[in-house]
């Protein structure tokens, strides 16, 4: 049954598309949660138009989300478009076009917007919350890295090492060979290396979001139904990752398709997505990290609910 009195929030990424819906009164604790994999970037370089066929499938598993709000009845829809509007220089009209044809409201996140929002998203759900939090939430194009000490975002910023842009710059074969992992671990580093971490203590706790962290979660738990409550909070060691790692980098993409907890279409991105956390977690000397399923679409829903904040100062985390 729709619940009463909800609020609809969409984001829509790179890669990925997904659609909560909740009631304002009962929040996040009774949310229904809905997903597409259209691979929107799929292509895409920076400045350049959105393919065709990665529109075609972008309005259709929007098509399929309008049909389940349509059926819901929400009060509000609230829809943030990540990285790949910002990249696509139509980008923008993409999305406007979209939302009006849908009598959704909407808007292109900024890099901070987004940060913000992902982090609001990840301590909804996070228990016990650490006392230093360097959030990461891994996209198609990009990934945002969140500082958070208390209730303050001390520090975000946005690197262009997403998971799609990742493997079609660097995984040539089918299954990878070595050096071609090799060199995308050598750019992910780099890129870390060049990042601002002067406001990042040691003791910081390592938080990883979206897609492709809670793929490899799922995987780990070899979960043939997600069960997004067993995997928010749930501690993965390094030891871990690197053992997936090993395992699907020496399998096709076909073959991968047949784990549990993975889906097909994040076959052929999840080795890449793994080099990018193992290196990660490296980076950082980071033998464990936090999984969480909060992230940017429960942050877009709580702004929906005027919660939070859109436009928000950087210290407005509570």
């Amino acid at each position: 049954m729709p619940f009463n009195n909800s609020l609809a929030a969409l984001d829509l990424g790179s890669n990925t598309f997904r659609l909560i819906i909740a009631p304002k009164g009962l929040g996040l604790s009774q949310s229904r949660l809905w997903q597409e994999i259209p691979r929107l970037s799929q292509g895409l370089e920076n400045g350049q138009l959105l393919g065709l066929e990665p529109k075609q499938r972008a309005l259709a598993a929007l098509e399929s989300f309008d049909r389940i709000i349509r059926a819901e009845k929400p009060e509000r829809i609230l829809a943030g478009g990540t990285m790949v509007f910002r990249q696509a220089r139509d980008g923008p009209e993409f999305l406007a076009k979209a939302a009006k044809r849908f009598g959704w409201e909407s808007l292109v996140l900024s890099g901070a917007q987004e940060a913000f929002l992902s982090a609001r998203g990840v301590l909804s759900g996070l228990e016990p919350r650490p006392p230093e939090t360097l959030i990461f939430d891994v996209g198609g194009r990009s990934t945002e890295f969140i500082n958070v000490y208390g209730d303050q975002i001390v520090q975000t910023q946005s690197l262009d090492l997403g998971v799609v842009g990742l493997t079609e710059d660097f995984v040539k074969s089918d299954p990878p060979r070595v050096e071609e992992l090799l060199s995308l671990d050598g750019f992910i580093r780099k890129k870390l290396s060049g990042g601002d971490w002067s406001a990042l203590s040691p003791q910081a706790t390592l938080v990883g979001t979206a897609g492709t962290v809670t793929t490899m979660a799922a995987m780990l738990m070899k979960l043939v139904d997600y069960d997004r409550n067993r995997i928010n909070n749930l501690v993965i060691d390094l030891e871990s990752v690197m053992a997936l790692l090993l395992k699907l980098s020496n399998e096709t993409n076909q073959t991968r398709q047949a784990h549990p907890g993975l889906h097909p279409r994040r076959a052929d991105v999840i080795v890449a997505g793994l080099v990018l956390v193992s290196t990660i977690m490296d980076f950082f000397s980071k033998a464990k990290i936090i999984i969480s399923d909060n992230s940017l679409l429960e942050g877009l829903w709580l702004a929906a609910a005027g919660l939070v904040p859109l436009n928000p100062k950087m210290s407005e985390v509570r």
